[in-house]
């Protein structure tokens, strides 16, 4: 290891590997309910590769930070830049995890004039689309659903046919969906 390489450094990106390794492992237990006849709401190709491709830069300047380090003049600085970016990379990597799991846990769909998911509780809701009141973007710009009910759901936009679902909101369904 290099000299610059200090426990609290260590137990940092120690802390997000583990957290990203749990997250791995939590995501491949969650199952990726597949409902026929419904549409599904899922983690679109920029979750995945938000995922993964954080969690291999992580992995690659972390590497570098502790393993191989820099021979310039400004090494010091070099390798503290490297350790905020393998940091910031790793939390980044977390947070998409996060997102990942919890569309494949609520498990959103619609059929027809349905709208089905797994609430907080882990109980299976039902709302109607005639029940839906409103929606609005949240800072993060993700969409809140409202209905009747006072039901809020949230839904990524960048989410696999999240663009579907809301075009159906206002739409009439499909003829094979009636």
């Amino acid at each position: 290891m290099q000299d610059y390489v200090t426990p609290s450094g260590l137990i940092m990106l120690g802390a997000v590997a583990t957290c990203i390794v749990l997250l791995i492992v939590a995501i491949a237990a969650t199952t990726a309910t597949n409902k026929v006849g419904w549409m599904m709401v899922r983690p679109g190709g920029m979750h995945w590769f938000s995922f993964y491709g954080s969690a291999a830069l992580f992995a690659l300047i972390a590497w570098v930070w502790i393993f191989v380090g820099s021979a310039r003049s400004d090494a010091a600085f070099q390798m503290r830049i490297a350790f905020w970016l393998a940091f910031t990379f790793g939390i980044g990597a977390v947070y998409s995890g996060l997102l990942i799991r919890k569309l494949r846990k609520t498990a959103l769909r619609m059929r027809g004039r349905q709208i089905a998911y797994v609430d907080s509780d882990g109980r299976e809701a039902i709302q109607s689309v005639d029940d839906f009141t409103a929606f609005r973007r949240r800072w993060r710009g993700d969409y809140q659903l409202l209905f009747n009910d006072g039901t809020v759901i949230a839904l990524d936009p960048y989410a696999k046919n999240s663009d579907e679902f809301m075009g159906r909101l206002f739409d009439e369904p499909l003829p094979e969906e009636r």
